[in-house]
């Protein structure tokens, strides 16, 4: 319990000191002045793609259940994954909203293991498809000054990304990998990993569902770079789309990891570090940019609160 409360106070300090170090380098009143001076009708059409992108990837995972024989009408997949959304939001503490959606599905389907894979292969697809629009991106506008730097990034994130792919579905390396974890793990976890992997490894029969899935998840992503986009003309940042769609699956890969409380602090932090090297982009801006658009992302995970608080039983938060 003390290690779960150690890790959550780190996280919390990491985005405290990054976002007081924006502040006092940038200037906390023309960060402000940014924020209260934003295009509101910008930002409401932002809200709404990004609820778009919310109702897609419901509907991602309502495929990726129907493959592993777990039949729930969409409707009630949405009120799940909206749970999850506002609980990775909004909650400052161990459990993250992929756990709420863990345990949802495995008290309505009876199979935990299946439940981890659906929302893990979710996951692992997004990560895939946003590193494969921004490597895309930077291939076509290789020439670009501004991304030969981080086009060598991108593609060393990919090539993990393609390493993890083939020990997800070659059977073969991944019991010679077994063999060493086996000896590692004491052998209850290590038989939870391997019936999570078996469950994982066989989404690779169902092969026309995960290619629409793929096409899906490209929407899904694509719009939630055009957030970004569209909170950047709200604060008066006219840039070409081409930087967003190389920068900012970069600044989301960076912001989902487990070092901050949702990301706040290492979002701004890393827009400022890639942004800023587009001519007319001034960091207070890129800093104003990033957090609208994560305000965005929380007042679009406002109805998973809603949906939970009007649950007859609530998941145990401890």
């Amino acid at each position: 319990m003390f290690r779960k409360y150690l890790i959550t106070l780190i996280k919390i300090v990491v985005s405290t000191a990054l976002i007081i170090f924006l502040f006092v380098k940038l200037g906390f009143n023309d960060i402000l002045i940014q924020l209260t001076s934003a295009n509101l009708w910008w930002l409401f059409f932002a809200i709404f793609i990004f609820s778009l992108s919310n109702f897609l990837g419901s509907f991602q995972w309502y495929l990726l259940l129907k493959i592993k024989g777990i039949h729930l009408p969409f409707l009630r997949v949405v009120s799940y994954y909206y749970v999850g959304l506002f609980f990775n939001n909004f909650l400052i503490g161990y459990i993250g909203g992929d756990a709420i959606r863990i345990y949802d599905i495995s008290k309505v389907s009876g199979d935990s293991s299946k439940a981890i894979s659906t929302v893990f292969l979710d996951r692992f697809i997004g990560f895939v498809v946003l590193t494969g629009l921004a490597l895309f991106a930077g291939l076509i506008w290789h020439d670009i000054f501004q991304v030969k730097n981080v086009i060598f990034i991108i593609i060393f994130i990919f090539i993990c990304w393609m390493l993890s792919f083939v020990f997800l579905f070659n059977e073969k390396l991944a019991k010679k990998i077994g063999i060493i974890i086996k000896y590692l793990l004491p052998l209850k976890i290590y038989d939870k990993l391997r019936e999570v992997y078996i469950n994982i490894n066989s989404f690779k029969h169902a092969k026309k569902t995960i290619v629409q899935i793929i096409f899906i998840s490209i929407a899904i992503q694509s719009i939630r770079i055009l957030v970004h986009y569209f909170a950047a003309l709200s604060v008066g940042l006219h840039g070409h789309l081409k930087y967003f769609f190389i920068f900012i699956p970069v600044v989301a890969l960076m912001a989902s990891l487990p070092i901050s409380i949702g990301g706040i602090g290492v979002r701004e932090g890393s827009g400022v570090a890639l942004f800023s090297t587009v001519p007319t982009f001034l960091p207070e801006m890129i800093v104003a940019m990033e957090f609208l658009a994560y305000l965005i992302g929380l007042i679009s995970a406002l109805p998973g609160g809603i949906l939970f608080v009007l649950r007859k039983e609530k998941v145990k938060l401890e």
